[in-house]
């Protein structure tokens, strides 16, 4: 007969078992049944096997409270939870207005087909005080821990920059910008600003002169052959407009379209709207819109559209980044006409060489602090002598100069850096005919139509020039 301390008779205590996973994020408890009469354990053996595995935080004690008093055995209780970190959420901005609104310009179609070109309605105004937009905070998150109580530190959210331009104003709450004078509101995908319109409500003609004003101009009235229009914001013409040169920091829009002659130019920031170009030399960091471009230079950083009215483009030359689309292009007479169509090479020099004069400039600058701050902590010791207070006083004076340059370079940087990085691959496209006399241009291909094509797109396609349906 066996003893009950030997064989199958032996007595085996309750075993617990605790675990922790290796996130540290959940604590796991399991029994062993106790066997031939051996020990349960109690409230304390138990709680002592959390503590000893080092766990603290996130218990459920009404869980272990009912396991201390009965419970299933080779069962895992879930008796410890961490908690998850909660990062907080960035910053944003409510702008109280549509900024696409103020980008594309989506003229209105009238019934026969036709652009109304005349109703533009193109200047947004805004008065003293009104809401342009709201900051909404960012939070600061919610730290998180794990189950033997070490702290999970949450992510701030970052907060938003709220986007003053020139004559905006932020309020005493910090979150709130609103327009600081009567004017046109202006978004250039960096700041909100209010540009003051000049408005003349006749002819530009020789009773005026040239025109230089710092915001946005609105004639209601022809221009004059010969006459100078210059405009840090928009241009709108809602006349006839002759040999006239109008540079625009943002879009132009001409309701009744240019006939020009060679000297005639068109430079904006944004786009250019017209009824039509007629011998113009056309320069948009946007897209250009018209019913027709005759015997003119145009060159769009974004897109060339004509596919209204006439919607034909014959004659000198077009060139865009993106994509150049028209009813017609050329003319069954022949008429020599040059498309081109992607980003000219001497763009991306010009980037190249702008970012090394960053890199000079910035050296220079460092310089000049390094020097002003060397003077500024000797004069804190002993006081400079004339010639080293004459040194510091230049070398402050020199400096905010190559800021504004340095500044000026970068904006130009940034502005090309976003054009090359929006390049697609750029396609032409007709939605009659292309004729004879056209030549086309896609980066350093060249094709010259010698048939016509239509209804067609061109493209590039495997290193050549490809026209198809």
């Amino acid at each position: 007969m066996m003893t009950e301390n030997n064989g199958m008779n032996q007595a085996v205590s309750e075993v617990v078992n605790v675990e922790m996973s290796k996130d540290k994020m959940l604590g796991v408890m399991w029994f062993e049944e106790p066997k031939n009469g051996g020990n349960r354990l109690s409230e304390n053996d138990i709680r002592a096997a959390i503590s000893t595995k080092g766990i603290a935080a996130g218990l459920d004690e009404e869980l272990i409270n009912t396991i201390c008093k009965e419970r299933q055995y080779n069962y895992k209780y879930i008796i410890a939870k961490g908690k998850a970190a909660v990062d907080g959420s960035d910053g944003s901005i409510e702008f109280k207005f549509d900024t696409a609104s103020l980008k594309e310009f989506k003229p209105r179609l009238n019934d026969d087909g036709t652009v109304d070109f005349r109703n533009l309605d193109v200047v947004r105004n805004v008065k003293k005080g009104d809401v342009l937009a709201i900051k909404i905070p960012a939070t600061q998150g919610e730290d998180g821990f794990n189950i033997i109580g070490q702290n999970i530190k949450a992510r701030k959210g970052k907060e938003a920059r709220i986007p003053k331009g020139r004559n905006t104003a932020i309020l005493e709450d910090g979150l709130t910008l609103v327009a600081d004078v009567d004017g046109k509101l202006e978004y250039d995908d960096h700041n909100v600003y209010i540009n003051t319109v000049y408005t003349l409500n006749g002819d530009l003609d020789s009773g005026i002169g040239n025109i230089d004003f710092v915001g946005s101009v609105v004639i209601n009235g022809s221009v004059h052959s010969g006459f100078r229009i210059k405009a840090g914001g928009s241009v709108e013409i809602r006349g006839s407009v002759d040999d006239a040169t109008i540079i625009a920091g943002g879009n132009v829009f001409l309701s009744y379209g240019m006939q020009g002659t060679e000297r005639s130019k068109i430079i904006a920031g944004g786009n250019v709207v017209a009824k039509f170009l007629q011998n113009v030399q056309v320069e948009a960091d946007g897209n250009v819109i018209t019913e027709a471009i005759l015997h003119s230079k145009v060159n769009a950083g974004d897109s060339i559209k004509v596919e209204t009215g006439k919607g034909t483009i014959v004659g000198g030359s077009v060139s865009a980044t993106n994509m150049i689309i028209a009813r017609s292009i050329g003319s069954p007479m022949g008429t020599v006409t040059a498309i081109q169509i992607g980003v000219s090479p001497t763009i991306y020099k010009e980037h190249k060489e702008i970012g090394e004069e960053l890199k000079r400039k910035t050296e220079n600058l460092n310089k000049i602090d390094q020097s002003i701050k060397f003077l500024l902590e000797k004069n804190k010791v002993t006081k400079l002598d004339v010639q080293k207070q004459a040194m510091l006083q230049k070398l402050t004076s020199s400096r905010q100069p190559l800021v504004e340059e340095y500044e000026e370079l970068k904006a130009k940087y940034t502005k090309l850096g976003i054009r090359l990085s929006e390049v697609k691959e750029g396609l032409i496209k007709a939605t009659d005919s292309v004729y004879p006399g056209v030549k086309v241009e896609i980066g350093s291909l060249i094709k010259y139509i010698d048939d016509r094509y239509v209804r067609c797109v061109i493209r590039r396609v495997e290193g050549e020039i490809y026209i198809g349906i």
